[in-house]
């Protein structure tokens, strides 16, 4: 039965540690010096009939030029890989100059369809192929992404053993690689709010003056994909889909194919995709970029004044946020100190409505029927959004009074003594008048 090897290192470390299957390899240090990465090779066999894989695994070590062997305080096994990058133009150091605690790297064949890659300065066989390989290494917190393309010449003395079909056999091999072309870009993930200015960065080196093609295309919620920016560097020609989009075409030559986006709205959401051609070599890297707009939380009061016996819907409006997955919950704060809130239960929530620039509003809202146990107690309205750090809380303070009936009450009693005093005075002055003798 005939299989399909895929081949690929991965590093994986730890956080001060670099570790192996068999243990501990070595502490934490900058990827300067140091100038080595603890890997595991790892084999996938895929069986057509079936559509399985078998995974087949071994230790391996990514050495630069000038590191003959691994430093490290357990020997390696006997059957550990060792790929060396040899001497060549890219200053991969420039840039993953790194605690190696903080990266991780992966080295996969890169297939050329059977074909000989053409690259200058470097001898090949017509009856054999060259060896392609793609060393990626990535910052732990996102900081970075770093492919380097490398090659291991069929004409040079160390490609004659080729990398092992059966790694299971306890092969221990040194490959010596050269890093022709390197592609860099940033964080894979970036979050930002409306109307602001975006720069997705891209960068790339070659180890020789050369013209490169870039693209940059958006694959928007749906599958939909959308050219943004595209340059042809033998043809010199641009073509720019969004005049919004910008690239710096001067700067193309030093290899910077970053992609500046200015005023992003909701529309601009999406996975952008950075791919640079050199030759026949191709790569591209993907950036995420999420539109996250923070919610405005406004309440229809401050301080709100009732009569007891009443009733007042409390409104908290939470309006302008993207995307719509807000959620609010109205708390009855307690009036003693060191207790919990309780949570508002029979509260009501309106339906999302659509703002035209593609952001969402909605309201929370309950009827409170004052009482006189709420006077001088807070109500919060507390949301929560995946733009927020911490949660928005606005509050408002009700304050209760008496009912007015018993006021009236005690003004109508009030003004009926007051009559009746009144009454009594003018019927007691009449009477003194008529007791009073005449004078004639």
């Amino acid at each position: 039965m005939n299989f399909r090897i895929y081949t690929a290192v991965y590093c994986f470390l730890c956080t001060g540690i670099l570790k192996h299957h068999n243990g501990v390899a070595t502490a934490g240090s900058t990827f300067r010096q140091s100038r080595q990465l603890s890997c595991l090779f790892e084999t996938t066999e895929t069986i057509p009939l079936l559509s399985e894989f078998k995974y087949i695994r071994q230790n391996a070590w990514l050495l630069l030029s000038g590191t003959e062997r691994p430093h490290q305080e357990n020997p390696p096994a006997a059957d550990t890989l060792t790929f060396i990058v040899q001497e060549s133009s890219l200053d991969i150091l420039q840039h993953v100059d790194e605690d190696t605690d903080k990266l991780e790297c992966k080295i996969s064949r890169y297939f050329t369809d059977n074909t000989q890659i053409l690259w200058p300065g470097l001898q090949t066989q017509l009856h054999k192929l060259d060896s392609w390989f793609t060393g990626t290494i990535k910052h732990l917190a996102d900081k970075f992404t770093v492919t380097v393309f490398l090659v291991q010449s069929s004409a040079s003395k160390e490609a004659e053993n080729g990398v092992p079909e059966d790694v299971s056999q306890g092969n221990a091999e040194r490959f010596y690689l050269s890093g022709v072309f390197l592609v860099r870009t940033g964080p894979s993930l970036i979050q930002s709010g409306l109307n602001k200015d975006v720069l997705l960065s891209c960068a790339f080196s070659v180890d020789h003056h050369t013209d490169v093609t870039i693209k940059w295309v958006l694959q928007q919620k749906g599958g939909h994909k959308k050219l943004i920016f595209a340059y042809n560097g033998f043809t010199r020609q641009v073509e720019h889909k969004d005049k919004r989009a910008e690239m710096f075409l001067a700067e193309m030559p030093k290899g910077n194919a970053s992609l500046l986006l200015r005023t992003v709205g909701v529309r601009d959401g999406g996975t952008y995709s950075c791919s640079i051609l050199v030759s026949s070599l191709l790569w591209a890297q993907n950036i995420q970029l999420e539109i996250v707009e923070k919610p405005t939380v406004t309440l229809n009061a401050d301080v709100l004044s009732l009569v007891e016996g009443d009733e007042h819907k409390l409104v908290c409006d939470i309006s302008h946020f993207y995307p719509h997955d807000a959620e609010a919950q109205w708390l009855q704060e307690p009036m003693e100190q060191g207790m919990l809130p309780h949570v508002v239960t029979h509260v009501v929530s309106s339906s999302h409505r659509h703002n035209s620039d593609g952001t969402y509003s909605f309201s929370s809202y309950f009827l409170l029927k004052a009482s006189l146990r709420d006077d001088g107690r807070r109500y919060t309205c507390r949301v929560e959004h995946q733009s927020l750090k911490h949660p928005i809380k606005k509050s408002l303070m009700v304050k209760v009074t008496e009912s007015t009936s018993a006021t009236w009450f005690l003004v109508i009693l009030f003004v009926l003594l007051a009559g009746c005093l009144v009454v009594t005075l003018c019927y007691l002055y009449r009477g003194m008048n008529t007791n009073k003798p005449k004078p004639y």
